[in-house]
């Protein structure tokens, strides 16, 4: 006679062996394949297997390699700022009138439209960083820049070439312009020309040069125009290099100084006025040529 308690005792062992894991032989594919199989469903928080498990994994390496590169492009910011505090004396560093005076030994024998000297700065950007754009007015520009100016009066149009203007006139200016006769950088309009300027509106809108209000190259002030506007640089960084042409190698000394001198200070203050926690900091100020070497200078 089997009693109450042997019962629940036999009860109790079927149900632990029901949830343990029993072994299946696939005699279909392989006697020797086994696998492991569970009565029960993988509770919350098991073995992260399949599309998700993978996609997570995947998610996770990707984010440590994010980290990883802003790590290392952090060290390298870190590395170039504290080379920027110290002031490192390079190799090659000479005082502008002795770099000016090597860059116009290599370009001796060259034509002058060829020669030009450039100064480039290289920076030190924080992190996130933008970029620093502003404009300076030259002493003396580097660029020969022609400028027309669209007049149907006779004494504006006199006016203008003698403050400098290239080109001059009403419809006889309009036609070449039309024939592709003439090419210039600026133009600039009175306001009882701007009708005669609608025949060539599909020329001079894609170059940028269509006079219009809003740019200001409107108005009835020709010689004011003419002499605000002839020797401004525009200047922006590119990633951690600024670019900018400050002179030919025919200027003199006296120019090629004040032009550098007039970048510098108009950079700094583009950097005053940029929104940004951390100001980029310069490490390498340097003097080049077409045709010539770049020689670190100190500026």
């Amino acid at each position: 006679m089997i009693t109450r308690r042997e019962t629940m005792l036999k009860f109790a062992r079927a149900s632990v062996f029901s949830l343990r894991p029993t072994l299946h032989v696939q005699t279909s594919v392989c006697p020797a394949t086994i696998r492991f199989k569970s009565n029960k469903n993988t509770a919350k928080g098991g073995d992260k297997s399949g599309a998700a498990g993978f996609a997570q994994r995947e998610a996770a390496a990707k984010k440590a390699e994010k980290e990883k590169r802003q790590r290392e492009t952090k060290r390298k910011v870190e590395r170039l700022r504290l080379e920027a505090r110290n002031t490192a004396v390079y190799p090659i560093t000479m005082d502008i009138p002795t770099a000016t005076r090597y860059l116009q030994a290599a370009e001796v024998g060259r034509p002058d439209g060829q020669n030009i000297i450039s100064l480039i700065l290289k920076l030190a950007l924080p992190l996130h960083s933008q970029s620093i754009r502003g404009s300076v007015r030259l002493p003396k520009s580097p660029v020969i820049e022609r400028v027309a100016v669209f007049t149907d009066d006779e004494e504006v149009a006199a006016l203008a070439l003698k403050n400098g203007a290239t080109y001059a006139g009403g419809e006889e200016l309009i036609d070449k312009v039309r024939k592709d006769q003439i090419t210039f950088e600026k133009a600039f309009a009175t306001p009882a020309a701007l009708p005669l300027l609608r025949g060539v509106q599909r020329i001079l809108g894609p170059k940028g040069l269509m006079p219009s209000e809003r740019r200001g190259t409107v108005g009835n002030d020709v010689v004011d125009y003419l002499r605000n506007t002839s020797g401004f640089l525009n200047f922006r960084t590119h990633n951690d290099t600024l670019h900018a042409i400050i002179g030919r190698t025919s200027f003199p000394l006296e120019d090629i100084r004040a032009n550098i001198d007039s970048i510098m200070a108009a950079y700094r203050v583009a950097v005053r006025e940029a929104n940004q926690r951390q100001k980029p900091l310069i490490r390498e100020v340097i003097l080049t040529s077409t045709h010539g070497p770049s020689v670190n200078i100190i500026a």
